[in-house]
């Protein structure tokens, strides 16, 4: 039995996230996905990845605005795994196809999010970036060799 995600005026942090990742992120209306998102955030989160720092939630959304169409039609899960008054902490895994070769790859996140409030001020975002190019033949033997040789 599938369990059914809703959301409510009442709804946790933690939740908010998990409606916006398992269901808005699946249909058709980015808007949507955006409006929960931006909910979650404060005014002045600081936003950490390995390949970004944002400061600010104007700057943290349009960031997901350019990188989530990318994500509609790849395997994307999803799972919270704490949901806390100080703090959220959720994975994901993101199975996806390189632009304009036969590739594929899998790429696996954790996300650590503290809270104020009801709002998101710190998000570290926990990922490999080069993970994806392990698939590639030549280049992912030598980046593998490079981590091997430290």
């Amino acid at each position: 039995m599938q369990e059914t995600i809703s959301i409510s005026n009442g709804s946790s942090v933690g939740q908010r996230v998990q409606y916006a990742s398992q269901v808005l992120l699946k249909g058709d209306d980015l808007e949507a996905y955006l409006h929960c998102m931006s909910s979650v955030f404060a005014e002045n989160i600081h936003y950490i990845d390995p390949v970004h720092e944002l400061r600010g939630k104007s700057a943290v959304v349009e960031m997901l605005r350019k990188y989530v169409p990318r994500l509609k039609n790849e395997p994307f899960e999803f799972s919270l795994v704490h949901d806390g008054n100080n703090c959220v902490i959720w994975r994901w895994v993101l199975n996806m196809k390189i632009r304009y070769t036969p590739f594929r790859f899998t790429i696996h996140g954790l996300v650590h999010a503290e809270l104020e409030g009801e709002k998101i001020v710190r998000q570290r975002e926990y990922y490999d970036p080069m993970e994806s190019i392990g698939v590639i033949p030549i280049i992912g033997a030598l980046y593998k060799l490079a981590l091997k040789l430290g």
